[in-house]
């Protein structure tokens, strides 16, 4: 689709149509296929965690943070990187 306003153009999935998120969803569906640790994915975000309590959880994890960026490529999604801490 494409829309033209006053010499402008943009081009995407339309708002508010059936197919866009279905589209979506199977465009995102796979990484928990290639993570081991716990992930969860709503929407568009997507988090990946473990409890590190020795050098082969920090493997784990950096292992499907490696895969993660592989498939990120493979896509072409480019992802959005940020630390968040938790606060009690």
């Amino acid at each position: 689709m494409r829309v033209v306003v006053n010499g402008s153009s943009s081009s995407g999935v339309p708002q508010g149509s059936v197919l866009g998120p279905l589209l979506f969803l199977l465009f995102v569906n796979d990484p928990p296929d290639w993570i081991k640790t716990n992930i969860c994915i709503f929407a568009d975000d997507t988090k990946i965690w473990t409890r590190i309590a020795d050098v082969k959880d920090v493997e784990s994890l950096q292992r499907d943070l490696d895969s993660i960026g592989c498939w990120s490529e493979k896509w072409l999604l480019r992802l959005n990187r940020y630390y968040q801490r938790n606060v009690k």
